[in-house]
Formats: C-alpha cells, structure tokens, sequence
C-alpha cells in the first residue's frame, strides 16, 4: 500500500512566505531594470528629435525654427509649434511623449484655456512630455517683444548647450519652463550635437502647476554645467547658449532676449 505525502498547512504559509519576501527583495530591481529600459528609450527619441532639427537647420539656412506662433489653416488661426515645423523630419508624433511620463503636457487643453484657439493639424499632435532649450528654440513674439529664429552660428559649444529635455511649462502669466527628472532623479537631455545624456537631479521642496492645470514636483538640477554651477541654490530650468565667462568659465546668455525687452535674460556670463 503507497503511501500518500502532503504539504501541511504550516509548510504551505512557510513556502509562501519565502516566495513573498524574494518577490519584495527582486521588485526594486525589477523596477529599477524597466525604468532603466524607458530611459534608454526616452535619451533615443531625444536624438531622434535632435536628428530632425538638424535636419530642419539644413533645409531653413542654418536657422532654428521658433517655439510658436499663429498660423491659419482652412482659413481658421491655429497655433503652429516647433513641432509642426519638424513634422516633415518626423514619423511619429509619439516621439515627443516620454515612456516615463504618464500624463504628458496636454497642449490643446492649455490653448483652450487661455482663449488661443486650437493647434493647427499635425499627425493628431496634442500631447509632449519634452521642453526646448527658450533661448536656441526661440519664442518669437509668444513672450509679447519678437525672439528672432536663432542661427546656429551662434552656438558656439554644440556639445555643452542643450536643445531638448525632459520637463514643462508653467501658465500665464510667466509661461517658465521647468525640468522634470522622470528617470529615478534623472532627465534626459539632447545637445545640440546631437548626442543625449541622462543629467542628475532632486526633488526640490514645491511644486510647479502646469499650463494644462497638472500639478508636478518640482525638481532641481544636480548636474554641475553652465545650467548649474554646484551652488545651493535651485535650478528648476534650462535655458540659455552656452559660451565662456571672462574667467573661461562655461557660462550661458541668451542672445535674442535684448534688455528692456518682456522675457529678457541676463543670463549668468557677466
């Protein structure tokens, strides 16, 4: 006669006791290892971005295109952004949605709101999870004063000034731009060269409240560059052309922005 073996009720609680504390030690790891894989995924669709800039400055003179502007379509104003300029150079509209953000920038919601009217057509565009760099990609007359397009002769170090990153916009009336480190206290940036990095940061002690109405923390830069020079201060924005101080310090200015003008920047070569 066999004999028939069973776990007892004590063996079952032990056993899944073991399985629950290895699925709770391999679950930040786990964590850790998908959003290292959305990281990599964002830093691609930054250079993507970059690539059809590039792109774009080859076939418009060697000048960036503007952040906005009004156009008309059908006869109808809309609101033409930078990336509708880029359309022509881009397959796919979701290469400005961060896999990491779950609620991207919603610019047609943040247009209705303050009475702009509706973003021209562009591949069903509506959503961004990415800011340009306001003093390359400039706001034309957004700020009030018109910001000329920028010529890339002006920007001296392609390597050190950055052209897209992760982050957002505030609303009227300062419409300041603002990173956002989705990436475990990082932010992915493109440079104007072309090549992207992912830049440290930490959460600041507030919040910003976007155009759309969405609340987000705020974040601060880590990362020592022109942008931030390692002081105690924080530097929730990345903004400016990167040059040289006097001191041949990297350093950043915003050469379209002319005092006196709504917008201008002193930036911090001086």
């Amino acid at each position: 006669m066999r004999c028939r073996y069973a776990f007892s009720l004590v063996e079952l609680l032990v056993v899944l006791g073991i399985v629950s504390l290895l699925a709770a030690l391999l679950y930040p790891t786990f964590a850790a290892a998908r959003e290292k894989a959305r990281t990599t995924r964002c830093l691609t669709q930054l250079r993507q971005l970059a690539h059809s800039t590039q792109m774009y400055l080859t076939d418009h003179d060697d000048t960036y295109p503007l952040a906005a502007f009004f156009s008309t379509h059908d006869g109808q104003r809309c609101f033409f952004t930078l990336y509708h300029a880029l359309v022509p150079y881009v397959k796919d509209k979701q290469i400005v949605v961060c896999p990491s953000d779950p609620n991207p920038f919603d610019i047609q919601w943040a247009l209705e709101q303050v009475s702009m009217g509706s973003l021209c057509p562009a591949m069903g565009f509506r959503h961004s999870s990415y800011m340009a760099n306001w003093c390359l990609i400039e706001t034309g007359a957004l700020l009030g004063n018109f910001h000329p397009p920028v010529p890339a002769a002006l920007v001296e170090f392609p390597a050190e000034t950055v052209l897209y990153y992760d982050g957002g916009i505030t609303g009227l009336p300062s419409l300041s731009p603002f990173i956002q480190a989705r990436h475990l206290e990082r932010l992915g940036v493109v440079l104007a060269d072309g090549h992207s990095k992912a830049w440290r940061a930490r959460e600041g002690y507030g919040y910003h409240f976007r155009a759309d109405g969405v609340r987000v923390r705020q974040y601060c830069l880590t990362e020592v560059s022109a942008y931030y020079r390692g002081d105690i201060y924080c530097r929730d924005m990345i903004i400016g052309i990167v040059s040289r101080s006097a001191r041949s310090e990297p350093c950043w200015y915003c050469p379209q922005r002319k005092p006196g003008n709504v917008g201008y920047l002193s930036g911090n070569c001086e």
